[in-house]
């Protein structure tokens, strides 16, 4: 990956605009809308979506467009950059970074440790991220992956031209009501950025198509190392989202700050369902659903409980025919393919636990499918 190729990704990228309310927004095709509160009120939940990761069909929700702070979920889309550009340009995911003096101004210490002038690899950066969400760490990626996009001609400081980056790949994801601000998700001085369950949802439905996303965030616990003094340190990191290996749940990420409150995303699959056709053809259809929780004290129980609640509805739904709503009912446009003929049968309940499911077709029926590209030729991700 050349300067010029990084140049034409980093124009090609616009920043999602700042604003307030949802009020206006328009449905059909190629166009926003609004997302359809379905469903009941948890008490103590302000706000949530439970939506099928492969065509975004809403099944549970509650003022899912309301825009909050959404915390450390906005590391979701800093992972994404990182991955994307590591791809897109053969990057070393062994390279170290250093931890640079911007962290000082978070107010708020590093859970793994770290300190201006370490050395971190990128991947244990990764880790750090996602399963501590740790400050330093993203704080540390942005700025490390900010001078590569700056020098290659997006201009402005580091942490600028990554928040750049981010707002690319919002506007590429058509998430309406978002505007990331940092790389890590904290509220500060004129760098609060803000979201809403139904973008986020959207991102995270994205993000488990990323080659390597997963991976970093499904592990219960890894030991990491850093550099200080030329000396390694080591550090055994314990995964913050509590609800990881359990009831499939293979990804996902936890968020909280004073303004946020707790705030958890999680997505799970089930085994796919698998019909032989009288024609001999086989028709496999992948069952996965996304849960994002905003403002939940008891974040882990409400999303389990969603989780639960959304399989009991998602089994409804498919065994009707999996019938088309309107477009509220979905994350983006409803799919305009008819419902099958014939009923699609439940997805089964698995026996006993099976390891993390393997990736899953990328969804094409809603604006979160269109990839981020620069138009001039550079794909940071394949076309799905």
């Amino acid at each position: 990956m050349n300067s010029r190729s990084f140049l034409a990704l980093a124009l090609g990228l616009t920043i999602a605009p700042f604003f307030t309310g949802c009020a206006g927004l328009q449905s059909g095709a190629g166009a926003p809308h609004g997302v359809a509160s379905i469903g009941p009120v948890y008490p103590g939940i302000a706000s949530y979506v439970v939506a099928d990761a492969n065509d975004g069909r809403v099944l549970l929700s509650y003022q899912p467009d309301q825009k909050r702070s959404v915390a450390s979920l906005t590391k979701i889309a800093t992972v994404v950059i990182v991955l994307d550009f590591l791809r897109g340009s053969s990057g070393d995911i062994n390279e170290v970074m250093v931890v640079p003096a911007s962290v000082q101004t978070l107010g708020v210490p590093s859970p793994v440790g770290l300190q201006p002038g370490d050395g971190i690899s990128v991947r244990d950066a990764l880790y750090a991220a996602m399963m501590a969400s740790d400050n330093f760490a993203a704080e540390t990626l942005g700025t490390h992956f900010g001078a590569k996009l700056s020098q290659a001609g997006l201009g402005g400081n580091p942490l600028s031209a990554f928040v750049t980056q981010m707002n690319g790949l919002s506007g590429r994801l058509s998430l309406r009501n978002t505007r990331f601000a940092n790389p890590h998700g904290l509220e500060l001085p004129n760098a609060s950025g803000y979201s809403c369950a139904s973008d986020i949802a959207r991102l995270l439905n994205h993000a488990i198509t990323t080659a390597g996303f997963t991976f970093y965030g499904s592990q219960r616990e890894r030991r990491i190392a850093f550099l200080r003094g030329g000396q390694a340190q080591s550090i055994s990191v314990r995964n913050t989202n509590e609800l990881i290996g359990q009831n499939r749940i293979d990804a996902g990420k936890t968020g909280t700050t004073t303004l946020a409150g707790p705030c958890l995303a999680i997505t799970a699959a089930k085994p796919a369902t698998v019909i032989k056709r009288s024609d001999g053809s086989t028709l496999v259809i992948p069952h996965r659903l996304t849960v994002i929780t905003l403002g939940a004290p008891d974040r882990f129980n409400s999303a389990a409980r969603l989780l639960a609640d959304g399989w009991s509805r998602y089994d409804g739904w498919r065994a009707a025919g999996s019938p088309t709503g309107s477009s509220m009912e979905y994350l983006g446009v409803a799919p305009s393919a008819p419902a099958p003929a014939a009923a699609v049968p439940a997805a089964p309940a698995p026996a006993a636990p099976l390891p993390a499911a393997p990736a899953y077709p990328q969804p094409s029926a809603y604006p979160g499918a269109t990839p981020y590209s620069s138009g001039g030729g550079y794909q940071p991700v394949p076309t799905y």
